[in-house]
C-alpha cells in the first residue's frame, strides 16, 4: 500500500466521501474540497495537521505550490525513495511511512502492538472507551497512528518523546493563526507560511545544516545513536520510535532520544510558542487554554510568538494540545478564538487585555473575600477565623466558576481597542466583570452554612457590594442588553473561544 498512488485515506467532501492518496490529498486542499478526514481520531488531529503543513513546506521548499495531483506525487516523490511511502517494505533494509530501516534486519525481539491499544490517550475508563474497540484497522487508521506518535503523541506506552515537546511527559503545543477554519484553506495558509519564514525557524536556536534528511523516516536506526538537531533541516519530521510491520505490527524501545541537542524543546516549530523568561518551550496545561495565561502568551511579553503568527492574519487563533502526566488522565484541548494582527494600534490591544487581566483579578479578590466573610468560622477565643476544611472545596469551586465566566468573555471587542475610547472601554469591561460577580455570588450563597446565615449572608452582601462600588465606578447598571446579558448556562453573553474536542 502506497501512500502516493493508492487510495489510503477516507476524505469526506461536499459532494460524498472519497479515498484517496496523498498527493490527492494536497490537491484537494488546493480545491477547498476536503470537509474531513472520515478516520481521524479527534487526538490525532493537532499531529496530522502539522505533518501535512510541515511536508507540503518541505516538498515544495524549492518550487511553487502545485495545483494538480500529479505535481504533488512528483515534489513529494522528490523527498523520498517509493519505499519510503509505502506502508508495508518487505525489506527491512529501506524505510517504509514513519517507519526507519532496521540495521540488524529482523524483527525477532520487537513486540507486537496494537492500533488502539497503542495510540489512545486515557480520556476514559475501558468501559467507556474500549482500548481494542477497533477489531479491524484499516491501513489508513495505521498511517494516523505512525503521524500521531512519531510527532506528537507522548502517552503511548513504552515510546520515545518527540524532540518537539518539552520534557519527556511534556505536550507538543500548537498555536496557529489561521485566515479560515475550513482545511484547505487553513493548511495551505501554514505550507505558505512555513515556506516563507522557513530560514527564520531556527534563527534563535540553532543553525540547521541540512545534513540529514527532513523525513527521519528514512534514516536507518539502531536504537543506540542518536542525530545532534544542527545537521537537520529547520522543518524536519521526527521519528522517535522503532515501529515496523512483518507479519503484523511491532515496535522495539530504544536506549537514547533519536534527536538530541534541543534546549528544552526549542526546535524552533512553527507553532510552539516560547517562554523566553525561563528559555524553553511552552509546556501547555489546561490553565494555558484559559484567559489569563493565553493573554500572556498572545499578547504579553513572556512568550515568544511562533512562526505561524508571522504572516498578518485576519481570521482565528487556535490552540491544540494533548495534555496530561505519567499514568493519569489525559485531555485534548482545543480553543478557537476570533482574532486578528492585522489591525493597527496593537499596543492599544495589548494594553486592552492587559487591563482586562488586571481587573478581572481585582474583581476575583472582591469574590474570594465576600466567601470569606459567609463562610468563615466565627470564633470569639481570639485565634484566626479561617473558612472550615470542609467548605473550601466548594470555595474553590465558585472562583473556577467566576473565572469560567470572564474567560467566556474575554476576548469579545478586544481588537476593537484601538477604535474605541477609554471612556468605552472601562464600562463595557467593568459592567461585564460586576454581571459575572453578581451571578457567581448569588449561586455561592447556597453554600452559606445554616447557623446565622442571614447575618453572614448580610455581612458578606454589605462588604461585596462596598467593594464593587469602589472598584469598579465606570460600570453600568447591569441589563439585558446583548452586550452583558446573562444566559441560561449562567456565562455572560456568547463564549468567545472555549476549549472543545474538535473544530
Amino acid at each position: 500500500m502506497n501512500l502516493l498512488h493508492d487510495p489510503v485515506f477516507t476524505v469526506d467532501t461536499s459532494d460524498g466521501r472519497e479515498t484517496c492518496s496523498l498527493p490527492r490529498i494536497y490537491a484537494m486542499l488546493d480545491d477547498d474540497a476536503v470537509e474531513g478526514f472520515t478516520r481521524l481520531q479527534a487526538h490525532q488531529k493537532q499531529a496530522w495537521h502539522c505533518f501535512l503543513a510541515q511536508l507540503g513546506a518541505v516538498a515544495t521548499e524549492d518550487r511553487e505550490l502545485p495545483d494538480l495531483e500529479d505535481g504533488w506525487r512528483n515534489a513529494l516523490s522528490a523527498l523520498a525513495d517509493e519505499a519510503a511511502w509505502n506502508l508495508y517494505t518487505e525489506e527491512l533494509s529501506k524505510p517504509a511511512f514513519m517507519q526507519p530501516p532496521v540495521p540488524e534486519d529482523t524483527l525477532d525481539d520487537f513486540d507486537e502492538i496494537h492500533v488502539t491499544e497503542y495510540d489512545v490517550p486515557v480520556l476514559s475508563k475501558n468501559h467507556a472507551l474500549k482500548t481494542r474497540r477497533m477489531h479491524d484497522p484499516k491501513p489508513e487508521n495505521w498511517a494516523y497512528l505512525l503521524v500521531n506518535v512519531q510527532t506528537t503523541g507522548f502517552y503511548s506506552p513504552g515510546g520515545r518523546r518527540t524532540s518537539r515537546m518539552n520534557g519527556s511527559y511534556g505536550s507538543r503545543p500548537f498555536f496557529g493563526l489561521t485566515p479560515s477554519l475550513r482545511l484547505g484553506p487553513w493548511i495551505l495558509h501554514d505550507i505558505r507560511t512555513l515556506k516563507t519564514h522557513i530560514e527564520e525557524i531556527g534563527k534563535h536556536v540553532v543553525d540547521f545544516q541540512r545534513e540529514v534528511p527532513p523525513l527521519l523516516w528514512t534514516v536507518p536506526w539502531g536504537g543506540a545513536e542518536s542525530i545532534d538537531l544542527e545537521k537537520l533541516h529547520p522543518l524536519y519530521i521526527d521519528c522517535p520510535r522503532r515501529i515496523r510491520q512483518g507479519e503484523t505490527w511491532k515496535k522495539k524501545s530504544t536506549s537514547t532520544e533519536r534527536v538530541t541537542g534541543d534546549v528544552n524543546g526549542q526546535t524552533g516549530d512553527p507553532w510552539a510558542p516560547v517562554n523566553t523568561d525561563e528559555n524553553k518551550v511552552l509546556n501547555p496545561s489546561r490553565n494555558a487554554f484559559k484567559y489569563r495565561q493565553l493573554s500572556e502568551i498572545l499578547f504579553g511579553d513572556t512568550y515568544g510568538r511562533p512562526i505561524s503568527f508571522k504572516e498578518t492574519t485576519k481570521g482565528y487563533v487556535v490552540c491544540r494540545a494533548v495534555t496530561g502526566e505519567q499514568g493519569g488522565r489525559v485531555h485534548n484541548l482545543q480553543r478557537v478564538i476570533p482574532f486578528s494582527n492585522r489591525r493597527r494600534g496593537w499596543d492599544k490591544i495589548e494594553k486592552e487585555a492587559e487591563t482586562r487581566v488586571r481587573k478581572a483579578k481585582a474583581a476575583a479578590d472582591i469574590f474570594s473575600h465576600a466567601l470569606y466573610l459567609m463562610l468563615k468560622d466565627d470564633r470569639d477565643d481570639g485565634k484566626q477565623e479561617q473558612v472550615p476544611d470542609r467548605l473550601k472545596e466548594g470555595r474553590n469551586r465558585q472562583l473556577s466558576a467566576f473565572h469560567s465566566r470572564v474567560d467566556d468573555c474575554f476576548f469579545r471587542k478586544l481588537f476593537d481597542a484601538p477604535d474605541v475610547s477609554e471612556d468605552h472601554r472601562n464600562p463595557f469591561w467593568e459592567t461585564i466583570l460586576v454581571g459575572a460577580l453578581r451571578a457567581q455570588f448569588e449561586n455561592a450563597k447556597q453554600l452559606c452554612p445554616a447557623k446565622d446565615r442571614w447575618h453572614r449572608q448580610a455581612r458578606a452582601q454589605s462588604a461585596f457590594d462596598g467593594r464593587i462600588r469602589s472598584k469598579f465606578t465606570y460600570a453600568k447598571q447591569f441589563t439585558n442588553n446583548d452586550e452583558y446579558r446573562i444566559t441560561d448556562r449562567g456565562g455572560l453573553g456568547q463564549p468567545d473561544g472555549r476549549a472543545v474536542a474538535d473544530v
